[in-house]
């Protein structure tokens, strides 16, 4: 992916902070593969199985991450602020490029510095209206777990 983007010029981007396997960071692995859910009979019970196969949709857009996060104001990235509902509940900052259909998240790390969480093309309906609604809401400003989240 080159040399590390910076959101608004402050913010490093770090890729490389989620480990190394096959040759590239752990990101790149994860951004150009899809995760998908099966169920298969083991011993004769059904269990559910993940694999994560290529994702030509995610993979071809990969290229997108660097101006996304360099032009964020641009007209057809939507920029938001999210509180997430698993784990430690970190606020994440999304880049929804909504007339493409395309996602890319960040979460800080420290003052200047945030890593690359993912990035994913929306083939669902509801998930775009998720969206829609997550933006939505941040534009009210009424989510108080937001309250002074903002990074810039």
């Amino acid at each position: 992916m080159g040399k590390s983007p910076k959101i608004d010029g402050t913010i490093y981007v770090d890729p490389k902070c989620q480990g190394v396997s096959n040759g590239k960071e752990n990101i790149f692995w994860h951004i150009t593969t899809r995760e998908q859910k099966k169920k298969v009979v083991r011993d004769k019970r059904l269990v559910e199985i993940k694999t994560r196969p290529f994702d030509p949709d995610r993979a071809c857009r990969i290229r997108w991450i660097r101006p996304m996060l360099q032009n964020h104001g641009h007209v057809d990235i939507k920029l938001f602020y999210r509180k997430e509902t698993r784990g430690k509940k970190p606020i994440r900052l999304y880049f929804w490029a909504h007339r493409h259909d395309f996602v890319v998240i960040v979460q800080k790390l420290g003052k200047s510095t945030s890593y690359l969480v993912t990035s994913f093309y929306i083939t669902e309906n509801y998930k775009r209206a998720s969206y829609q609604k997550w933006y939505d809401n941040y534009r009210k400003g009424t989510d108080p777990a937001l309250k002074g989240g903002e990074w810039f």
